[in-house]
């Protein structure tokens, strides 16, 4: 097992040098210093997500520690209906289950008229619909069979003279009668009910039926005593029952812990995603520098074999090279992969390693096959001679200038593909500003 993870850390080191290699030119000391910053890093945010998921474990366990002995039962808000609870009852042997009821929780009086002031004036502004104000009535009104936000189911009283009718409809015949000036005085009676609730007020009210709550008669004594404790709690939102009750063991069936799995869930998920989303920018920024490497290639190859070309050494076309490249960070603070390289190179050579080697080092820096070919070609010319080397160089410009054209083209095809949908926003836009006079006028005929 010991063997399984030194292999599997030796590989993940191995693979986050190489993607610090392919954007960074450094000596081997500096990159190893930066992947164990890099590691160290990722060992840092695991540590916090394990501390966080123990702490979150140690909650869950005080947590249901603290509810070992007394169990919490919620009931439902008001307007929310009764609430079902399943509870296993145990004695020695025996075991039941049973099914616990809980009212909705009661309001108390100055709640409950703090409810009726509100829904009767959101009832009232309903009832009016096209009228200004109740006291004058000129159009019909809207008597509806319940209001959105209360549980009210709502009855209506109307008078006998049958100024109004059910609908809210009014009697347009007996409207007609009256004069400028004239009101006919009626009423309406509104009634609200719901379960034990029932508030009646001229012209407002609302109430939903009273529920019929069944009851089990398990256990009769525990049944009794669970049915007291939730009359005597229904100003409450919380009810405590006792875990064990005159020998009798209560427990209460798990509900859907959709929301703590949820949470776990989601925990887990991120701490598997920083650490991946971490790894994954690192193999990003080594994939850009690959391709600005590969996109300043042509580049590479014409300078060197123009220099080369004009009589100078390897090494003074590399220094060359490094010198102008310099000059120009210097001024506009960019920097390019493949002309870092190309630096690290001529410092190699200046300190003292062969030109073969330092060449061979620098194509093998890169993934791509155009410079590992590129440093083949440059140590067959320190062998071959500058005749055969030059010809090559010339050759294996040419395919550059050939591959950056294909590039371009490709690069541009993408372009103008990404561009199509804003091309075609912009030509609905006009589309509708030139049709929108000529459909306007239109429809003046």
């Amino acid at each position: 097992m010991n063997n399984i993870f030194v292999s599997w850390k030796q590989k993940i080191e191995s693979r986050i040098i190489s993607d610090l290699k392919s954007q960074y030119t450094e000596s081997e000391e500096q990159i190893r210093q930066r992947k164990e910053q890099f590691l160290k890093k990722q060992k840092k945010i695991i540590l916090i997500e394990i501390i966080a998921g123990a702490v979150f474990l140690a909650f869950l366990i005080i947590r249901a520690a603290f509810l070992q002995d007394d169990i919490l039962l919620s009931r439902n808000s008001f307007g929310q209906g009764s609430k079902e609870v399943q509870l296993s009852l145990k004695k020695d042997d025996k075991k039941k289950e049973i099914t616990y009821k809980l009212d909705e929780q009661k309001l108390s009086a100055e709640e409950e008229s703090k409810v009726y002031i509100q829904f009767f004036k959101k009832l009232k502004k309903i009832m009016m619909k096209n009228n200004t104000s109740l006291k004058q009535m000129q159009t019909p009104l809207n008597l509806p069979d319940t209001v959105d936000g209360y549980p009210f189911e709502i009855t209506y009283e109307l008078a006998e003279d049958g100024y109004i009718r059910l609908d809210g409809s009014i009697n347009e015949e007996e409207q007609a009668k009256l004069k400028r000036g004239e009101t006919y005085r009626t009423y309406i009676v509104v009634t609200a009910r719901y379960g034990e609730y029932r508030k009646s007020k001229k012209y407002e009210i609302r109430i939903v039926p009273k529920k019929n709550i069944s009851q089990t008669n398990v256990f009769y004594k525990i049944q009794q005593y669970l049915k007291k404790e939730e009359q005597e709690n229904r100003y409450s939102h919380d009810i405590k029952i006792p875990s064990v009750y005159k020998d009798i063991e209560i427990t209460k069936r798990q509900e859907n812990q959709g929301g703590i799995s949820g949470i776990l869930i989601l925990f887990v998920t991120v701490c598997i995603f920083i650490p991946l989303h971490n790894y994954l920018k690192l193999q990003e920024e080594g994939k850009k520098c690959q391709e600005q490497a590969e996109r300043d290639f042509p580049v590479i190859v014409h300078l060197l074999t123009l220099y080369m070309g004009a009589g100078l050494s390897f090494f003074s076309a590399v220094k060359r090279i490094s010198q102008n490249y310099q000059k120009q960070r210097e001024l506009d603070d960019s920097k390019k992969y493949a002309f870092e390289k190309m630096m690290r190179m001529e410092q190699q050579m200046s300190n003292g390693v062969s030109q073969r080697e330092a060449c061979q080092d620098w194509g093998m820096q890169f993934r791509t096959d155009s410079y590992q070919k590129l440093s083949l070609i440059l140590i067959q010319s320190f062998t071959k001679g500058g005749r055969e080397a030059a010809m090559l160089m010339e050759a294996e410009e040419r395919e550059a200038f050939h591959k950056r054209i294909d590039r371009a083209k490709k690069e541009g095809e993408e372009a103008s593909t990404r561009l199509l949908f804003p091309m075609i926003l912009l030509l609905c836009q006009v589309m509708l500003l030139v049709m929108y006079p000529a459909l306007t006028r239109f429809q003046g005929f």
